[in-house]
């Protein structure tokens, strides 16, 4: 079959692509490497997007040699044992992590519990609320009047937050924050992801000995915290991992930590504060570009509103629709044939086929959103369902059966088991940070450029902007309702 043949004659819509011999292949890297554009905006340009919206969110295409297809809507596709592990593709710089094996591996299942009993608690995250006010608000206190950029208040606040929540991390002698600032480490510990979603988005090939790096970091952080990990309650994500290894936890297993248990351990670490982080960036950005909305949120934060859905709640799953804390697209890669249904008709994919999920555009859906490229809260209100108790409904929304927005899946597959354990601990520590910041501040920023970042495979704005905050004069009382 050449290139530009469609696989799938009159059931799923083909695009050939501008090359008779790589279909898209060559052009997507020029567009995504040697140009910097994001991977959506290339099937935008393309028009890959245009076919597969106007054939019910779905076309194939040609991606050099390999048959690839493309969704533009959240709707589940394929059943998880059909694909290739999450991170197959870079596996080698994220060791034994869960989302490197295959979801019928029965290591996976314990790995993730260790995560999601900490993550994915609402009563453990209800028990920590005191403690991370706490935390936020002391954070803040020394850099009023100061200016702020607001990509590295962002990730400071977060990962100085979670180095220090007891059970969480515990990493209280050198915190993440003093890690994002050392010379030694910084450039490995902030690249991290961003190294990973150049493969998965750009489908470009890993850096080769990236992985190393990470091993001397793991191991400092573990020795210079060693006391505080030791001291921490028990279902500590490291401690956790341990105890997953059968290993005591000692400085002489620490040095002796084989390579992939230095990058598993590595990998949940960065990605506990570096994923929230981003998206906290994209719900400040949002909210300082949007007045009324910020008008409301400081009235809400100001006044300890017990209003349900709450609207900072709302604003923040609203951040994540818009912006979030995955590349704009992502691909997976089919092992076996498997059996998908389109437009009303039943057909096989063949094993080794690339699924590609615009993540960016899915998010966009005029048929779900009402007012898809706008921040507005409303638009996250227009998925509550008969059935969803109104202080329960930003929770619900985060279930594995909902598809509505997809921030934490890399694809929409049937019953998600994928679906990030760390979902409900992300999105529930953005409310509490933004009612911290709009409760006790008066906030002011400039220069936010919210376009997308180029040369950049995780999704930043292209000028995250500056930020000042200023105490409030009489404290929260004296807000006034917009």
């Amino acid at each position: 079959m050449s290139n530009l043949e469609s696989p799938f004659v009159g059931v799923i819509a083909h695009h050939p692509g501008p090359c008779p011999v790589q279909g898209h292949g060559d052009a997507f890297h020029q567009s995504t490497v040697e140009q910097g554009l994001p991977a959506t905006e290339y099937f935008r340009l393309s028009g890959i997007q245009r076919c597969a919206q106007q054939a019910g969110g779905l076309c194939s295409f040609w991606m050099g040699g390999r048959l690839a297809l493309y969704q533009s809507n959240n709707r589940p596709l394929l059943d998880d044992e059909c694909l290739a592990a999450s991170t197959e593709a870079n596996h080698e710089l994220f060791g034994g992590f869960l989302g490197s094996l295959h979801i019928s591996d029965p290591q996976r299942v314990h790995k993730r519990r260790v995560v999601e009993q900490v993550l994915g608690s609402q009563r453990f995250f209800d028990g920590l609320k005191p403690e991370i006010c706490r935390l936020a608000s002391a954070y803040l206190l020394p850099l009023q009047h100061l200016p702020l950029c607001m990509e590295q208040l962002a990730l400071q606040w977060v990962s100085h937050v979670d180095s220090h929540l007891p059970g969480v991390l515990d990493c209280r002698v050198k915190t993440l924050a003093q890690y994002l600032e050392d010379d030694r480490f910084k450039a490995v510990v902030s690249g991290f992801f961003e190294q990973a979603s150049k493969v998965i988005s750009h489908d470009a090939a890993p850096v080769p000995g990236q992985h190393e790096a990470l091993m001397p970091f793991v191991k400092d952080l573990l020795l210079s915290n060693f006391e505080s990990i030791a001291a921490a309650p028990s279902c500590n994500l490291i401690l956790g991992h341990f105890v997953l290894w059968g290993l005591p936890f000692s400085r002489q297993t620490i040095e002796a930590l084989s390579l992939d248990q230095a990058l598993e351990i590595g990998t949940i670490i960065i990605a506990t504060y570096d994923t929230t982080a981003l998206s906290l960036l994209w719900s400040m950005a949002y909210i300082e570009t949007s007045p009324q909305i910020k008008r409301e949120i400081i009235f809400a934060a100001s006044n300890d509103s017990d209003q349900a859905p709450h609207v900072i709640d709302l604003a923040v799953l609203e951040a994540l629709r818009l912006g979030g804390s995955n590349p704009t697209a992502l691909w997976r890669r089919t092992i076996k044939a498997c059996e998908i249904e389109h437009a009303g008709q039943r057909l096989v994919i063949p094993a080794d086929t690339l699924i590609w999920l615009d993540r960016w555009q899915a998010n966009r859906d005029p048929q779900v959103f009402p007012r898809p490229e706008v921040f507005d809260p409303g638009n996250i209100l227009v998925l509550q369902k008969n059935g969803d108790q109104p202080h329960a409904f930003c929770t619900s929304l985060l279930a594995r059966n909902r598809y509505d927005i997809n921030s934490f899946s890399m694809l929409n597959t049937r019953r998600n088991p994928r679906k990030c354990p760390g979902r409900l601990f992300s999105t529930q520590m953005q409310g509490l940070l933004l009612r911290e910041l709009y409760g006790q501040y008066a906030v002011s920023s400039t220069d936010i450029d919210l376009s997308l970042r180029r040369y950049c495979a995780m999704p930043k704005p292209a000028r995250p902007g500056v930020m000042t905050l200023r105490p409030k004069e009489g404290g929260r009382a004296d807000d006034q309702h917009p």
